[in-house]
């Protein structure tokens, strides 16, 4: 399987600046890395991955930039925007 381009790392490891919450996400469950049905910590927040990529009241969260990832108990994924 071919990853191509990763949204969130650049190549030399670091968070590649403008990268959205839902460009991100979006990257991650295309290639088997999270689910729709799996939780993500957003300023402290939780929300589903699949209400941030495709919910009818999809938060503006979503569509901010990224400025740090955080490690997350269990696998869970923290950000802050």
């Amino acid at each position: 399987m071919e990853l191509g381009y990763d949204p969130l790392w650049d190549e030399q490891g670091r968070l590649r600046q403008g990268c959205t919450v839902g460009e991100a996400l979006a990257w991650m469950t295309k290639f088997g890395g999270r689910t729709l049905g799996e939780s993500v910590c957003i300023n402290g927040v939780g929300y589903k991955i699949g209400r941030l990529l495709y919910g009818p009241e999809r938060p503006a969260v979503a569509d901010k930039p990224i400025s740090r990832v955080y490690d997350g108990y269990y696998r869970q994924l923290n950000f802050s925007v």
